[in-house]
């Protein structure tokens, strides 16, 4: 579905930019839908490591409920000219994704992984 269509489906990020995303595990909040951006042609990403796990990642200009973690590495980076770090969640460090920084525009970014995040509210029930 492109990215500038409405969606009626849950499970479907939408366009609007007051969505926010909480972290899955304890429903802190994460980033927003304004921070949402396209890199390499998309918002989303599905990649994986070298141990084979598969990630669908969702790219993010700021997340401040998310935590980097150790030093910056290049190895078997997923964007070419960007360093990655780990990152977690601040509130209970459920491993979120990676941190990236490069020479480039955007100098920081985050690659969140979709499953770790949620755009349910806590405390709101989701429907059946």
């Amino acid at each position: 579905m492109p990215r500038d269509a409405p969606s009626n489906h849950p499970e479907v990020m939408s366009w609007e930019k007051d969505i926010e995303y909480f972290c899955a595990r304890c429903g802190a909040p994460v980033t927003k839908g304004r921070w949402e951006m396209a890199l390499n042609g998309g918002f989303e990403h599905v990649f994986f490591n070298p141990a084979g796990m598969v990630f669908r990642v969702l790219c993010f200009k700021e997340a401040p409920g998310a935590i980097a973690l150790g030093a910056a590495s290049g190895q078997f980076t997923w964007f070419r000219g960007y360093l990655w770090r780990l990152c977690a969640c601040r509130a209970c460090d459920l491993h979120l994704g990676w941190r990236y920084e490069g020479p480039d525009e955007p100098r920081i970014f985050f690659g969140l992984i979709k499953d770790s995040l949620t755009t349910q509210a806590p405390g709101r029930s989701r429907p059946a």
